[in-house]
Parts: C-alpha cells; sequence; structure tokens
C-alpha cells in the first residue's frame, strides 16, 4: 500500500520508471492461441511440393563434401559425382524420421524448453561482426558486447535462448571465438544456447563443453544446443556446413537446416519458386541428417530476404519475404518437422522508423505462422551485418507484445466485466474500477505516449535515446545466473588449452 502510495504521488514519471525496473520474469514458450494464417491453400501447398520433389528427382543437389557423397552411395540415390539425385519417396521417407518436436536442455532445468508441436520459442541476434554500441557508435564488436548482449538476452522475458554466435567479437582471433561465444553462453545465462557451425572442429568443441556442463553420455545422446547451418543456394550444400551438421547429428543435437534465400538472387524471383527451391534444399539437408542418425532433431526454415533490384542488397522486411515465411510455416507443417523463423531484423542502420517496419515485416509471419523457433529476435540491423543495443531492447518489447497478442481473447471474467460495467453506468468511466487495476492490458514500458509539451521537456528524446538508456539501466541490474565453480573453471581450462591448440591465424 505504501508503495502504491508513493507511486501516487509521483505521478506518470514515477509509474514508468516502475514499468522500466520491472523485476526479471522469464516466461515458457509460447503456446498460442490465435489463428495460423495460411497464405496459400491445399493445391497451393502440393504444387510447391510438387515442384521440390522434381527438382530433387531431376536436378539434383550438390554435397560438396566426401563423406556426404560417400554415406549418400550407400543407399538409393543416384550419386554422379557431388550432385544427388533421389526418388520423393526414399526422400520423404528419411525426413520421416526426423522428430516433429524435441527438448532443447538448459543449463538450469527450468529454462528447458520444447521445440516444435504448439510450442514457440525465440532466439537472439545471430552472427553480426558490427555493434552499434551504448553510445550508438557503429563499431567491430568486442567480447564485452558478446557477454553484455548475453546479459541482456538473460534479463528478456521472451526469449528462451541464451545464443550462441549473438555477434562476433573481433577482438578474439576468428579461430578462438566460438569457445568464447559457448562459454558466454553458459556464464552469462543459465538458457539454453546456440552452437557454432564455422568448421567441423568448432561444432566438436562446442560439443565437448555442453559435455562439461551436462556430462558426456547426456550430450552426446540429448539436444543440449540447436545450431544453423545455411545451403550456398541455389543448391549446394558445402564442406563446412555439411561437417557441422554431421557432428551435431551424431550426437542428437538438433541443426536448422536453412537455405540462404534471397528471392531475385540465390533463388527465383518469386514467392512460391524460392519456395519450391528452398523446400528441396532443406529436406536433403534433413534426409542427410537421418542417414548419419536417424531420430535426430532437424528444423526447416529460411531467411526469407528478397534482393534490391536496383542495388544487388539483401532486403529485410517486404511483403514478398513475409509471404515466403508464411509458406515456410505450411510446408513445415506439411513435412511434420519445426519451423524455424526469423524476426526483428532490419536493413536499417539505426533504430529508427526503418527499423520499426522493417522488423515488423518479420515478426507478425514469424508469430501468425506458427513458427516453432523464432531467429534474429533482437537488435539486427544493417542487412544482419550489425546489431544495436537500443534496437536489442526495443525488440524484446515487440516480443513481449506479441507474446501478450498470441495468448487471444480471454472469457473467464465476463461476469466481473459485466458487473463492473452496471456499477459504472451510463456516462461513467472505468478508471480506477477494481477490474481496471487489476488488468493485463499492455503497456509498452519504453513507448511515449505523453504530451509533446512534456516529451519536449524531457529532452525530446528519440526512440534510440530511449533504447541506448535502458540497455544501460538494464546492465546496471544484472545479475548473473548462479553456476558451480567447478563447472566454470572446468570451462576455463578447455578454453585455455583449446587456444593452446589452434592456431591464432587461419589457414
Amino acid at each position: 500500500m505504501e508503495e502504491e502510495v508513493q507511486t501516487r504521488k509521483g505521478g506518470r514519471a514515477a509509474r514508468r520508471a516502475k514499468r522500466l525496473n520491472a523485476p526479471i520474469i522469464h516466461h515458457p514458450p509460447l503456446m498460442t492461441n490465435v489463428p495460423l494464417y495460411e497464405v496459400a491453400n491445399a493445391e497451393g501447398v502440393e504444387q510447391i511440393h510438387e515442384t521440390a520433389m522434381r527438382i530433387v528427382e531431376e536436378i539434383g543437389v550438390e554435397f560438396r563434401e566426401t563423406q556426404a557423397i560417400d554415406t549418400w552411395k550407400q543407399t538409393d540415390a543416384e550419386v554422379d559425382g557431388e550432385r544427388v539425385r533421389i526418388s520423393r519417396d526414399a526422400l520423404l521417407e528419411l525426413v520421416a524420421k526426423a522428430p516433429s518436436e524435441y527438448i532443447h536442455h538448459g543449463r538450469n532445468a527450468e529454462r528447458t524448453v520444447k521445440v516444435g508441436g504448439k510450442s514457440m520459442v525465440v532466439s537472439p541476434s545471430y552472427g553480426p561482426a558490427y555493434i552499434y554500441d551504448l553510445e550508438g557508435v557503429r563499431r567491430p564488436a568486442t567480447v564485452e558486447d558478446l557477454n553484455n548482449l548475453q546479459k541482456l538476452n538473460h534479463m528478456a522475458s521472451t526469449v528462451h535462448i541464451a545464443g550462441g554466435p549473438v555477434v562476433e567479437p573481433m577482438d578474439i582471433p576468428v579461430p578462438h571465438r566460438h569457445l568464447h561465444m559457448a562459454y558466454s553462453g553458459f556464464k552469462f545465462s543459465d538458457k539454453p544456447i546456440v552452437g557454432n557451425v564455422t568448421s567441423t572442429e568448432r561444432a566438436q568443441d562446442t560439443i565437448d563443453m555442453c559435455k562439461i556442463v551436462f556430462g558426456d553420455d547426456f550430450a552426446q545422446n540429448n539436444c543440449c544446443t540447436t545450431s544453423l547451418i545455411n545451403a550456398n543456394s541455389p543448391l549446394v550444400w558445402d564442406e563446412t556446413m555439411l561437417g557441422a551438421l554431421r557432428t551435431y547429428a551424431q550426437n542428437n543435437h538438433a541443426v536448422m537446416c536453412s537455405p540462404f534465400s534471397m528471392a531475385g538472387a540465390s533463388s527465383p524471383a518469386s514467392n512460391v519458386g524460392t519456395m519450391a527451391l528452398v523446400t528441396a534444399e532443406a529436406l536433403m539437408a534433413i534426409a542427410y541428417a537421418q542417414l548419419v542418425r536417424p531420430g535426430a532433431p532437424m528444423l526447416f526454415g529460411v531467411p526469407a530476404m528478397t534482393v534490391a533490384l536496383n542495388t544487388g542488397a539483401p532486403v529485410h522486411g517486404s511483403p514478398d519475404s513475409a509471404v515466403v515465411q508464411f509458406l515456410a510455416g505450411q510446408m513445415a507443417r506439411r513435412y511434420e518437422v519445426p519451423h524455424r523463423a526469423i524476426a526483428n531484423c532490419a536493413t536499417s542502420k539505426s533504430a529508427d522508423m526503418q527499423a520499426g517496419f522493417d522488423s515488423m515485416w518479420g515478426l507478425f509471419p514469424s508469430f501468425l505462422s506458427g513458427a516453432q523457433w523464432i531467429t534474429m529476435a533482437g537488435g539486427m540491423m544493417e542487412g544482419t551485418l550489425g546489431v544495436g543495443y537500443a534496437k536489442t531492447v526495443i525488440d524484446f518489447e515487440q516480443l513481449d507484445a506479441f507474446y501478450h497478442f498470441c495468448q487471444g481473447p480471454r472469457y473467464d471474467d465476463l461476469e466481473e466485466i459485466f458487473e463492473t460495467i452496471q456499477d459504472v453506468g451510463p456516462g461513467g468511466h472505468f478508471l480506477g474500477t477494481a477490474h481496471t487495476r487489476k488488468s493485463n492490458l499492455f503497456i509498452f514500458p519504453s513507448q511515449n505516449n505523453v504530451t509533446f509539451e512534456q516529451w519536449e521537456a524531457e529532452g525530446r528524446r528519440s526512440t534510440e535515446q530511449v533504447g541506448l538508456a535502458k540497455a544501460r539501466d538494464w546492465l546496471s541490474r544484472y545479475e548473473a545466473p548462479p553456476i558451480d565453480p567447478t563447472l566454470d573453471q572446468a570451462l576455463h581450462e578447455f578454453i585455455a588449452r583449446r587456444e593452446s591448440e589452434i592456431p591464432k591465424t587461419l589457414g
């Protein structure tokens, strides 16, 4: 009661400060209560499927790795050099071995999540080399930024994954970065992590670090990391990606098999054409993983970008990419594998209006297509080359909003609502009623809804300035999740040993 009185005395500013400094809440994976949106009818889905099957049967997909080709030769597939063609029946029989849902374990068992089915999980930024820092300056990212982003990810209510390669720490030699990425995820959060895929050895190092955290036998037979590989579209899986895929699949760790589609460049300048091509590519990778270890969990999904035909640059945030994302959800459901989507990616170079609408064109198709894993959901800018502190925390508010939206309408308090209307009567108002005071109407903590005069008096702050202030505040309030000192020391010793064994330079 005393706190409520103090809040009233402080007025709007105090209430806003209370929202901004609210305690950390970790929401479970979303179980959406709103209908999924489908842009294609059943006939359209089958047309895309038929085209994809013709691609794998008549054109084929290249697997540019000797070990993968040797594995395909042991099947009924037609292997011509690096080109693999396979009948649709044989392909779909393999794909059917991949589970429709799986459990991804976190260091803290309370953060463990189910992926697939009706469960939707969200993961943070992935792979950018540049940071838009706490002063709003673009520069190469550092290991401090890596750790800071993991802290923000840990504090985010509706981000379920700590990440891994949330940013490239450019002050760490390339051959050693993966070690620090995995450690940062384990140290500064207790949510599940994302693995490294830039070489077979780095994937194995990630698994070995999982063994330290979870135990050898557990990490060899349970999913402790979900990773992301990209095809070199059109129709090529290269040695690096296949090595990582095989390493994770051998240990029953999940992989997102994600063709790198850019409509108009690496895939046809067509929604359905892009979907047919990437379906063929993704299914072939999922099938190969089942040859490695039947039942290894895999995800189906695409970045769903287009290309600006006037510049050749990749574009995030367009109606065409949204259509592809919706189609990907429908195709994933057809093959009964979890669907991976992306959200909150922008080509903008600041947390401005363009960043907002770029991000929204990824947000709404991700949630409304029924994606079971939503990646890159915080802070991505500059066509995924950069990540911003300000945009990260503003994006997190949008994730909270979609989490709220997907709860759908409530009907459990209609009788109380009727009684409240009866009490208020004609000409009254609902401010201050018991029902209003306990309502769960969503309020964006950083949304500016004051008068112009107050906004001006408070410094005319832009969205980016508000986001930077919030990011600084969050980092000042961060509390590290507990970690067993023995486990922490073992991770440090592993990193030190591997750094002594791995040359600092490539080649």
